[in-house]
């Protein structure tokens, strides 16, 4: 039975399973069983019932397995079946059958649309970066094949991912894709020509539109001509979406003739049986509350917001919170998450006019409902750039949470929030490689050789744009996911325990610091608002203080003096007033209270910071203008990401089996690589108080720092470093990148990078900077001690022995590095006591002592002593008055 006699039958009754099943009993042949099934699954499609579609492609794929048949139409069948598992929101299993359908070499057409619709899946799941390498590799396949229909309307798709990216390389990517498969279509007679004139226009609209290409004449010309053309074929679905999308464009330069054509989004969208009609209908009313918000309309604003959520989720009514299952089934996360985002700030604004802690709430409801999205998303996303792309939006919703939880007096969410939005990823990465150790050790070098593959591939088209080394790199990223596929169906309790990270509460941070230890988290909140949204919190073991940052603008000014003069001398008094005005002005706003100053004196302060405070070193603050004094002189300074990644560090069994390896090349085959003369007397110096290992002048390379590094307590490293956007440790011959980093395993306690601005590198916001520190620690390192700016050979030096001295001498890492620095200030003057020699190098990660000291066995042989010494005198008398 063809589909065309399906058709036929469906007009005179009614088509359902007890009849498809009667028909197919009638049937002899399997054959003719998987023909009749396949037919009414493309029935179905068609007809736009996407259960029934999937139903009937599952059981004609059981019957190629009865058959044992792998061939064309298998191919086609299981294509179909990826294809309604996506039609169906169920993008997980989509993603399983369609890659299967990618592998296959059977029908070449098939495995090219299999690799764009994953596309579709992984855009939809809110991968962008893996969508668009997927759509690319797809195009590519089917451009050899010269299947244009496919070429152009994965294009268009391509265009529509793109249009959610924030990388310049990938929008413009798309526009000459679109370009390209506009001279495709020459005229009416072309197949699904106003379709794919519409899509190919309104997608360049979308992109000329965008912040990154935006071109106000570019994007109105492709709206403009959407718009006419839906008007002269009267399709009103599109004549909608073309006055969306030019209505969203003229709000992006404050028009406001915007509104009209955003409500005459919502006149002519009375097609409501069209699949996208939900989609237009939550984006105009998102769009509608944007207008609102910027003409100060917040009820308004409110209420469309509230129906262009409900919209998209199929809520019963406005303002009731998705399940679950409702934000893991949703195929439009992209849009979802700038609905939230904007509702987060109509509600903030509405609580600053009223002061109704009525919209606080809502705000904190707003942003866990955020958080699971996103948490949904990065479950399954593994491009960094998406991931980073993430961590970044809810980085921002983060922080209106922070805020929202300060003023309703809520430590314990402030802290949450504050902890969410610190190094998640690294915290996950380290989480993950910890519990790969338990699979076989076939498994885990199997995966190593793929990361490395990656890696150095990822490493590499960042200054190539060869074809050849992007396919190069799609294709072993192809091959891990597979390989990581099949390990997951043979070790399921394993990939299902790694999966979460369990963040420490405020409770756990109390009861696990002393009562001389203060931790200090901070929020920055950078974006333009008529609110003071950063904070801080402070946390002892008693209480907890939350505080607010006043005049972030000055506060920004203050830190970039403070940065420029911190690193060169402080060679005048016209400098070193400046220094001293900026330094105390940064003390006085991070910490804003003199309870907050009370409580940090004489103590170990934990500064985990945010953005711009990261490549500062709190310890030279001026407390004291009059006696300019530093912070550091009573305090105790160390650094963490977050609490949370602290614990998850800390819990990695290390097992060194050497005390200290050095590392000091002193010259370099690099020209541009100034020789380092007191670097090895600086290991030598330090190796005479550990015994350990030390590699001096040529013998330092890559290979014999990877080689002797893995198993030590110490590692140290004196030599040049570069920040780029590819970071390099260098040694004698030749250079150690970053990338490389990841896939390198140590077992230090301790590694100091001994080297210029180790601690800096890209600020990637909610997660942190991407530098050589974050490196060693995605490598192993319990702790690292790295540097903020270009540091001096001979101060160095000096500090080093030092802070070596103080560790052999039991003191834990961080006492060990400020009292080094203090003993610097003690014995120099005048401008050689710049905090340019002495407070480069900060302490990040774990503070207790390296070396353990023995004072315990001490106590406990004084304490046998004591006991024998009292029973022989016991016996003593005794004896005497027998």
């Amino acid at each position: 039975m063809s589909i065309k006699d399906i058709e036929k039958l469906s007009s005179k009754i009614e088509i359902n399973s007890q009849l498809i099943d009667s028909l197919a009993n009638k049937l002899n042949s399997l054959e003719s069983k998987k023909e009749l099934y396949h037919n009414f699954s493309r029935f179905f499609r068609i007809y736009g019932d996407n259960k029934s579609a999937l139903k009937y492609g599952n059981i004609e794929l059981t019957y190629f397995d009865k058959l044992n048949l792998k061939d064309k139409k298998y191919h086609i069948a299981l294509h179909l079946v990826g294809c309604y598992y996506h039609d169906n929101n169920q993008f997980l299993k989509a993603i399983e059958i369609l890659k299967k359908s990618a592998r296959l070499d059977i029908y070449p057409k098939k495995a090219a649309q299999s690799l764009c619709m994953l596309g579709s899946c992984y855009r939809a799941k809110g991968d962008i970066k893996k969508s668009i390498n997927y759509y690319k590799k797809g195009i590519s396949s089917l451009k050899k094949l010269n299947n244009k229909k496919s070429i152009v309307a994965h294009s268009i798709n391509l265009a529509l991912t793109a249009n959610f990216s924030n990388n310049i390389s990938d929008i413009q990517d798309a526009i000459n894709y679109l370009f390209k498969v506009d001279s495709i279509i020459k005229n009416k007679s072309y197949p699904n020509f106003f379709l794919d004139v519409f899509n190919i226009n309104n997608s360049l609209g979308n992109l000329y539109s965008k912040k990154e290409t935006f071109d106000i004449k570019k994007s109105k010309y492709h709206y403009l001509k959407c718009l006419r053309l839906s008007k002269q074929e009267n399709k009103y679905f599109f004549l909608s979406l073309a006055s969306m999308n030019y209505g969203e464009l003229l709000l992006k330069i404050k028009s406001d003739s915007s509104i009209y054509y955003l409500n005459k989004s919502l006149i002519k969208n009375t097609n409501k049986k069209h699949q996208n009609y939900n989609l237009l209908k939550a984006e105009s009313h998102r769009n509608i509350a944007n207008y609102y918000f910027w003409k100060k309309n917040l009820k308004k604003a409110l209420k469309s917001i509230n129906i262009s959520l409900k919209t998209s989720f199929n809520l019963e009514i406005e303002d009731m919170s998705p399940t679950k299952f409702q934000l893991h089934k949703t195929s439009e996360r992209l849009n979802i998450s700038k609905a939230l985002n904007t509702k987060i700030q109509i509600l903030n604004q509405l609580y600053l006019k009223t002061d109704d802690s009525k919209y606080l709430n809502q705000i904190i409801e707003t942003v866990n409902i955020s958080d699971q999205l996103v948490e949904i998303i990065l479950e399954d996303s593994t491009e960094s750039s998406t991931q980073f792309s993430w961590r970044n939006n809810i980085s921002k919703i983060y922080k209106y949470g922070i805020y929202a939880a300060r003023l309703l007096g809520s430590e314990n969410l402030q802290f949450q929030y504050l902890e969410k939005n610190k190094a998640f990823l690294l915290t996950q990465s380290i989480n993950d490689n910890n519990y790969s150790l338990n699979l076989p050790n076939h498994i885990v070098d199997e995966e190593l050789g793929y990361k490395k593959q990656i890696l150095q591939l990822e490493d590499q088209t960042l200054t190539s744009d060869s074809k050849k080394l992007k396919d190069s790199l799609f294709d072993i990223k192809f091959a891990y996911q597979s390989f990581k596929d099949s390990i997951q169906k043979i070790y399921p309790e394993h990939f299902e325990s790694k999966k979460k990270v369990e963040l420490t509460s405020l409770q756990d941070v109390k009861q696990q610091i002393d009562n001389n230890t203060i931790v200090i988290s901070y929020a920055l909140h950078d974006e333009t608002t008529t609110f003071n949204a950063s904070t801080g919190l402070l946390i002892s073991k008693n209480k907890s203080i939350p505080f607010s940052i006043s005049n972030i603008e000055k506060l920004k000014t203050d830190l970039n003096i403070y940065r420029q003069l911190l690193a060169r001398p402080l060679s005048n008094k016209n400098k070193i007033k400046q220094y001293n005005t900026a330094a105390n002005s940064l003390y006085n706003s991070l910490f804003p209270t003199d309870e907050i100053k009370d409580l940090i004196q004489n103590k170990k302060v934990v500064i985990i910071p945010d953005d711009n405070l990261q490549n500062i070193p709190f310890e030279a603050f001026i407390t004291d203008t009059t006696s300019n004094k530093y912070l550091i002189e009573n305090t105790d300074i160390s650094y963490a990401y977050s609490m949370s990644f602290l614990n998850v560090n800390n819990k990695i069994s290390r097992t060194p089996e050497k005390d200290f390896a050095g590392f000091a090349p002193v010259e370099f085959e690099n020209e541009k690589l100034a020789t380092l003369q007191h670097s090895a007397e600086e290991i030598y110096s330090i190796n005479n108080n550990l015994n350990g290992i030390t590699l001096t002048g040529e013998n330092v390379t890559k290979d014999s720092f990877l080689t002797n590094a893995s198993d030590a307590k110490i590692i140290h490293l004196a030599t040049h470093a570069d920040i780029s956007r590819k970071p390099v440790i260098h040694f004698s011959k030749d250079s150690l990148n970053l990338h490389e980093l990841y896939t390198y395993k140590n077992n230090a306690d301790l590694v100091v990078l001994s080297a210029c601005e180790t601690n800096v590198g890209e600020l990637k916001k909610g997660e942190g900077i991407l530098n050589l520190a974050r490196g060693f620690f995605y490598s192993g390192s319990k702790s690292v001690v790295s540097s903020l700016w270009k540091v001096n050979d001979v101060a160095t030096t000096e500090l080093m022995t030092d802070f070596y001295t103080n560790l052999k001498d039991h003191q834990s890492k961080s006492e060990a590095l400020n009292n080094a620095k203090r003993k610097y200030l003690k014995n120099h003057s005048l401008s050689e006591k710049s905090p340019y020699y002495w407070a480069s190098f900060i302490l990040i990660g774990d503070t207790n002592p390296t070396f353990e000291s023995n004072s315990l066995i001490y106590w406990i042989l004084g304490g046998i002593f004591i006991v024998f010494l009292f029973f022989f005198s016991y016996n003593k008398l005794i004896n005497k008055r027998k």
